[in-house]
């Protein structure tokens, strides 16, 4: 963002906009912004000016002209102190007014201590900008959405542990109203302290780490028993492997290798055909022979 002709907006030389989709607060920095500086806060916008620390005022959209203390005395020995510029430190910090959606994930286990995984979305909008800027801290010049999630993951993480740690695995999705009802209460609690109006909350994901449980799982929810589905898993996995077992272990029947069946390569011994009546140590006579 830069000043040109004493304007101060979000919009930079290029004409384009500094605040993104995903941002929450883009501050403006600089101690050269003067009386009558026009301000200028476009829609979906609030601008927060603050000066040497404090707050002075909340803007809507649309143009203003600032006021900042003018004293010819005091403008004067404070140019000379501070190098010709004036001690008036001031901050412009435009907050984004429209709805944005956050995730949080992370790791809990279920009573059985199955670890599991979870994802939560919610939806939000910033409703007050005062009460959002001083309930928050960051360095930078902007104020993402992935760091207000980072702020509120730990909330998240307790209200859907509470619910998890109490149920067992096979009760989970019935009770899967329960976890989003505790996450949303909490969210909105802190929500409400922070000036932000929470719009909805959703469970986007809810499933065991180990892979082998989720197939499992999935197995069973259409309609297979759990003995069939650990075949369906077992064979799942030998399929991917090249096993020609595979189909063998889905249907549950043996598997016997043709070679076996066949005898071939060598795997079994030849069997010496004795014919009646003959001991086996003896040879039978040929015809003449026996003339």
């Amino acid at each position: 963002m830069s000043i040109r002709a004493q304007v101060i907006s979000t919009v930079n030389e290029k004409g384009i906009d500094e605040m993104g989709p995903n941002d929450l607060i883009v501050k403006y920095h600089s101690v050269d912004v003067r009386t009558r500086s026009r301000l200028i806060v476009y829609s979906n916008q609030k601008a927060v000016v603050r000066f040497q620390g404090q707050i002075t005022g909340v803007f809507d959209p649309g143009a203003h002209d600032l006021q900042t203390p003018a004293n010819p005395v005091s403008q004067f020995f404070a140019r000379l102190q501070y190098s010709g510029n004036l001690p008036w430190e001031v901050e412009v910090l435009y907050v984004s007014t429209a709805r944005h959606e956050a995730r949080s994930e992370g790791a809990t286990q279920t009573k059985e201590l199955v670890p599991m995984r979870y994802q939560v979305a919610y939806y939000f909008a910033i409703s007050d900008p005062v009460k959002f800027i001083n309930s928050i801290q960051f360095s930078e010049l902007k104020y993402t959405v992935n760091d207000f999630a980072v702020f509120l993951s730990p909330i998240v993480d307790q209200s859907v542990s509470q619910v998890l740690n109490m149920t067992s695995l096979s009760e989970i999705y019935a009770n899967l109203h329960k976890v989003t009802d505790a996450v949303t209460a909490s969210l909105r609690s802190v929500m409400d302290e922070m000036g932000v109006n929470l719009l909805t909350c959703r469970i986007v994901r809810l499933e065991p780490e180990d892979e082998t449980m989720r197939r499992i799982i999935q197995f069973t929810a259409i309609g297979l028993d759990p003995t069939t589905a650990i075949r369906a898993r077992l064979a799942e996995v030998m399929a991917q492997r090249s096993d020609p077992a595979a189909t063998n272990m889905m249907l549950g029947v043996p598997y016997y290798p043709i070679n076996l069946v066949i005898g071939g390569a060598g795997v079994l011994p030849q069997i010496q055909q004795i014919t009646p009546g003959i001991k086996p140590s003896e040879k039978p006579r040929e015809r003449g022979e026996e003339e």
